[in-house]
């Protein structure tokens, strides 16, 4: 993820939590806030109703794999908090990538550029 910082701090995700644009998909929900940064900074969160820690760590390595592919495609500069639905636990990243990208679009956050 080269443009791309990981949220650490509590304090960060709490306030996407509470006052950030949200939007969900079957298996993922983002929040996003705009950033007055230069790079996008993204945190992911997998609960443990998900499953043990063998699909949590599959499931939010699928997670980082999609939003990787989709950094080039982001228009603006935001922090984001990627969260797995229960609904994550043992789907494909095809599935995965494709509601990343649903959930991105709805949000606004997909540019025009195409990833060929």
């Amino acid at each position: 993820m080269k443009n791309t910082q990981s949220l650490k701090l509590n304090r960060d995700f709490r306030r996407l939590y509470s006052r950030g644009k949200t939007a969900a998909g079957g298996f993922v929900v983002v929040y996003c806030r705009p950033n007055r940064y230069h790079f996008n900074r993204v945190g992911f969160t997998v609960g443990k109703s998900v499953g043990k820690a063998v699909v949590r760590n599959r499931t939010k390595r699928l997670m980082r794999e999609s939003y990787r592919l989709l950094e080039d495609r982001l228009s603006g500069h935001s922090d984001m908090v990627i969260v797995a639905r229960n609904r994550a636990a043992g789907k494909t990243f095809a599935q995965i990538s494709r509601d990343m990208e649903f959930v991105m679009r709805s949000l606004g956050l997909l540019g025009s550029q195409t990833n060929s």
